[in-house]
């Protein structure tokens, strides 16, 4: 039996003993084995890739947050180193996916693969591996040599086959495990990319049911806003109109008011003229028997013997009061007896000093005031 009678898996599985550098050469031998060589080239590109990826991510998990500590921890080289590598592999994602994903070639320099395979070992085996520098000396060498040459003697050739059109359709790839064990972990990888894509799309669903969520909202206040934008025009338009017919109003009333202030000047000015005339003709007479008509009556006046009335009227003389004094001849015949006598001349000095009274009063009303307040008082 033939060595290429074989079944792939069987083949794939004999070419996992050889180291990815063997693979490469190898490819020289026929079609066949280019075909199988490929394949796995690729294949082994991208189990690095993810390798590095989850030994990343623990060692990150595992150091601090703060940039401080990190300089001091035991994962600090592990991390460094890492680092390093994730620069070289997506120096070699850029040189050589495109003519991959293509059809046009593979990953064609096996010995880096070797190289970062040898360097992630020291990685997760030690904890205290080297410095970066001595560690990834030969990964730096072997990865620019090998960028430079694909750059300059193979790309060319690849990028006018892609300019003519002519593109080979893409190889599928298997998934298998390392350290040579295709078919057992092949079954594996299906199944967690399956559980991955499983995680993709319920966060996708739940994303979009939140956004379906945010556009029902932002949809009803677009609506609200849309209304109230609507009832505002409206009332702005009512009170547009209002305010036209209330500048109407105001114009009419002003014209109104102007010509009643017109009409009432008018008939002022009219009424005031003929009353200026009647006037002229007869204000001598009344003037004339003005003086007639007043009468004075000098008895009324508060004139007495006070010391006020004598300074304020010092030309007038007080009236003398006009009472009879009883005489024994006005009296009752000589037959009463002479009590009677003595009572009349009684009431009639009585009468003179009420008499005397009210004309002090008449002549101070201050007193009138005090002796009214007494009255109250009492």
């Amino acid at each position: 039996m033939a060595f290429l009678d074989l079944p792939t898996l069987v083949i794939e599985n004999i070419f996992s003993y050889l180291t990815y550098d063997e693979i490469a050469k190898n490819r020289l031998v026929s079609k066949s084995f280019n075909e199988i060589c490929m394949t796995l080239l690729n294949r082994g590109f991208l189990m690095i890739e993810r390798r590095h990826a989850l030994a990343l991510k623990s060692v990150k998990a595992q150091l601090p947050r703060r940039e401080s500590e990190r300089r001091y921890h035991p994962l600090a080289r592990h991390c460094d180193i890492l680092t390093s590598i994730e620069t070289r592999i997506s120096m070699l994602n850029m040189t050589y996916s495109k003519f991959i994903d293509n059809g046009l070639c593979c990953f064609i320099p096996g010995r880096v693969i070797d190289e970062i395979r040898r360097v992630l070992h020291i990685v997760e085996s030690s904890k205290q591996p080297p410095r970066a520098h001595e560690v990834l000396q030969e990964l730096r060498d072997i990865s620019s040599m090998a960028i430079e040459h694909f750059d300059d003697k193979i790309s060319p050739a690849f990028r006018k086959r892609l300019q003519e059109g002519a593109q080979v359709a893409a190889r599928p790839t298997h998934t298998i495990g390392e350290g040579g064990t295709f078919g057992a972990m092949a079954p594996l990888a299906v199944h967690s990319e399956m559980v991955q894509l499983r995680q993709r799309s319920l966060l996708t669903a739940k994303l979009s049911l939140y956004l379906r969520a945010q556009y029902k909202t932002l949809y009803k206040r677009m609506v609200d806003y849309k209304r109230i934008a609507w009832m505002q025009s409206r009332s702005i338009r009512e009170l547009t109109r209002r305010q036209k017919d209330q500048d109407a109003t105001i114009a009419d009333l002003k014209k109104r008011i102007e010509q009643e202030l017109t009409h009432t000047n008018q008939a002022t000015s009219s009424k005031g003229i003929a009353a200026a005339a009647s006037n002229d003709g007869s204000s001598g007479q009344p003037l004339r028997h003005f003086g007639s008509q007043i009468k004075l009556d000098l008895s009324v006046l508060p004139i007495g013997t006070s010391k006020r009335n004598s300074k304020s009227l010092p030309n007038i003389k007080p009236r003398k009061p006009l009472i009879k004094l009883p005489s024994l001849s006005d009296d009752e015949p000589s037959t009463s007896t002479p009590r009677k006598t003595l009572s009349k001349m009684r009431c009639t000095t009585d009468e003179i000093r009420y008499l005397s009274n009210i004309s002090k009063k008449r002549t101070n009303p201050g007193d009138e005031e005090v002796e009214a307040k007494k009255m109250k008082r009492e």
